[in-house]
C-alpha cells in the first residue's frame, strides 16, 4: 500500500512539473518560428539582391514572407505591383499566443496588417515584435536592429529609447 502511495506521489508531481514546462515550450516554439521567418527574409534579401517582406496579421495571430517576385514568374521576374508578389503560406502562432505589439520606427500596432522590409544590404525596418501567452501572461519580445537586420531576444516587454540629441554631439 505504501509502494502505490510512493507511485502516486511521484506520478502527481511529474504531471505538475510537465503542466508548467509546456506553456513556456509552446511561446518559444513560437518566438524559434518568427526569428527564423526573419533571418530567412533577411538571407534570401541579401542573396537575392532584391528586397524581401514580412507581413503580420495582428488580428489573425499569423504571418508570411512576401519575395520580390511576381506570381508565375520565376525567380528572375520582379513585380511591379505589391499584389503580384509571390507569397509564402501564413503562420500561425500556437493557441493562446498572440501577437501583443509590433514596433515599426516607433509606431506602436496592436491590431491590422503590418509590413516590414528587408534590403540586399541586410537592413531592415527597425522594429520589434512582442508575443504574449496569454493564459500565463508571459512576453518575449523579438527586435529587429535596422542597420544590420540582426535579430535580439528579450524575456518580457522591450523597447528600446529613441536615441536623445546629445548622444550624437
Amino acid at each position: 500500500m505504501g509502494v502505490i502511495v510512493i507511485i502516486m506521489l511521484i506520478g502527481t508531481m511529474v504531471s505538475i512539473s510537465w503542466q508548467a514546462i509546456v506553456p513556456r515550450e509552446q511561446l518559444n516554439s513560437d518566438v524559434r518560428g518568427l526569428a527564423a521567418a526573419l533571418q530567412g527574409a533577411r538571407s534570401n534579401a541579401i542573396a537575392r539582391n532584391a528586397e524581401f517582406r514580412l507581413i503580420y496579421d495582428l488580428d489573425g495571430n499569423r504571418y508570411r514572407t512576401m519575395t520580390p517576385y511576381r506570381v508565375g514568374g520565376g525567380l528572375w521576374t520582379i513585380a511591379d505591383e505589391q499584389a503580384d508578389r509571390q507569397v509564402t503560406n501564413w503562420q500561425q502562432l500556437a493557441e493562446g499566443i498572440e501577437f501583443s505589439l509590433v514596433v515599426v520606427d516607433g509606431e506602436g500596432f496592436d491590431e491590422g496588417t503590418v509590413y516590414v522590409r528587408f534590403d540586399p544590404l541586410g537592413a531592415a525596418s527597425d522594429h520589434t515584435v512582442t508575443l504574449l501567452h496569454e493564459p500565463y501572461g508571459n512576453h518575449y519580445t523579438i527586435e529587429v536592429l535596422a542597420l544590420t537586420g540582426l535579430i535580439r531576444f528579450h524575456e518580457g516587454e522591450f523597447q528600446r529609447d529613441p536615441p536623445r540629441e546629445e548622444e550624437f554631439e
